[in-house]
């Protein structure tokens, strides 16, 4: 199985091979075409992905373990980067039949997916070079690279694939931040692409680029760059660098947006279900107020809209993520229906909150809204009996209180808020609900 993967994305890789490729050298002159990949790379542009450097030899070849390590320590040109990990080295070859076997080291096993193929795509074109080469075989100390046997790749395969299915234009979906920093608004882009294994890595890197239209805000922390990115079993795992936690947001809209730009825009993709954001290669943890150390699944309600002409408010549901001093924003579209407090829907929004992402309902399960009494910038919400269900756990007490109270400020008209249990200001054991709360005494 391993072995027809490879092959199905060895195809994908030489489509993006250069249109034009040097013939093999003249093995009197030793002028060898070491290939890398180019380190300024456009998805569907001609001249492919892999570039080269010529290298003359003063001398027959002799040691050549000695000519691939060279080789395989990296390019000299700025404008070539090494598709090979760092430390990787041929510890033995042997030539039979014209068939050239390299032995890597460990690290080639750190291999996988596209970087594996354009790896062997660089290493077997340039090896195919040297004298009596007819094909090439990669095998590890503990394994062929291919498998249970190790394909011989030759340079016919190279030249001569079939490319009848050259690259179609393809729209792409991607999410930035509106003006305001609450929603999510979409940007379609149409770009070429020769496998649909690159897709991914598009999105992230147009994410990281910022948007091209007005009325869009970038989401990604300034400087970030994408290390590396793999696809396994739906989820999509988005290694970032350290700038992604040096520059992170300071406000939990912008961090909502930094996120599920990231989440939201990938899940587009048939391929993948989860997100899974790394930084350095580690788990993230808490980012601002939200616990980024799990799969991030999509959010269709960062994509809402607010219809000012259908009587619609827009409004936050505060609701605790992984600080337990901080709550974290969930701006919601509240829609004022006729005989019914927009406070009440608000808070019915709040009780029916479920868990995503790492966000929790701060208000213990089964709590219900039973009535508000709204007048001159005075909200008083009644609950059920099952918000004392948190009674006694001072963080749980707090986070109740702030979650109710914040929520209900983001409303304009509200100022100030009372909080009961079935009409009484009791039942709390660390914090008291006998106060009228504002912006200035939470909690």
């Amino acid at each position: 199985m391993r072995r027809a993967i490879l092959w199905i994305l060895l195809v994908c890789s030489f489509l993006l091979l250069a249109a034009c490729s040097n013939d093999p050298i003249d093995p009197e002159t030793w002028n060898l075409s070491c290939y890398y990949l180019q380190s300024d790379r456009s998805f569907g542009r001609n001249e492919g992905v892999l570039g080269s450097e010529v290298r003359s030899l003063s001398q027959p070849l002799e040691d050549w373990e000695e000519l691939l390590n060279g080789y395989l320590a990296g390019p000299s040109q700025g404008d070539l980067v090494s598709p090979f990990p760092d430390g990787l080295q041929c510890v033995e070859t042997s030539l039979d039949d014209g068939v050239l076997t390299m032995v890597l080291s460990e690290p080639w096993e750190q291999l996988g997916g596209m970087s594996e193929t354009l790896a062997t795509a660089c290493l077997t074109r340039t090896a195919m070079q040297l004298p009596g080469v007819k094909g090439v075989c990669l095998e590890t100390a503990t394994n062929a690279v291919a498998g249970e046997s190790a394909a011989v790749l030759t340079g016919q395969e190279f030249l001569y694939l079939d490319s009848s299915t050259a690259n179609t234009a393809t729209t792409v979906r991607l999410y930035f931040s509106d003006a305001n920093g609450r929603y999510l608004v979409l940007s379609e882009r149409e770009e070429t692409f020769a496998s649909a294994e690159e897709i991914p890595t598009y999105v992230v890197q147009q994410l990281l680029a910022g948007p091209t239209e007005a009325g869009q805000v970038a989401t990604m922390p300034e400087g970030t760059v994408l290390r590396n990115l793999s696809v396994e079993d739906g989820c999509c795992t988005v290694d970032l660098s350290a700038e992604f936690l040096y520059n992170k947001p300071t406000a939990g809209l912008m961090e909502r947006m930094t996120v599920l730009s990231l989440v939201n825009s990938l899940t587009e993709l048939d391929t993948i279900r989860t997100v899974r954001i790394l930084v350095e290669g580690a788990p993230v943890g808490l980012y601002y107020t939200m616990d980024l150390d799990r799969e991030l699944v999509r959010d269709e309600t960062a994509m809402d809209v607010v219809r000012q002409g259908l009587n619609e408010t827009d409004a936050t549901l505060y609701v605790w993520g992984g600080s337990d001093i901080l709550l974290s924003p969930v701006p919601v579209s509240v829609r004022q229906l006729a005989q019914l407090p927009i406070e009440q829907t608000l808070l019915e929004k709040l009780t029916a909150f479920s868990d995503r992402n790492g966000l929790k309902n701060p208000l213990p399960a089964g709590t219900t809204l039973q009535w508000v009494d709204v007048h001159d910038g005075f909200c008083q919400a009644d609950f059920s009996s099952a918000l004392l269900h948190c009674a006694g756990d001072g963080t749980a007490e707090r986070m109740a209180i702030r979650s109710i109270v914040e929520t209900l400020l983001s409303l304009d008209p509200v100022r100030r808020v009372k909080i009961t249990v079935n009409g009484e200001s009791d039942g709390f054991s660390v914090y008291t609900l006998d106060r009228f709360y504002t912006a200035d005494n939470l909690p």
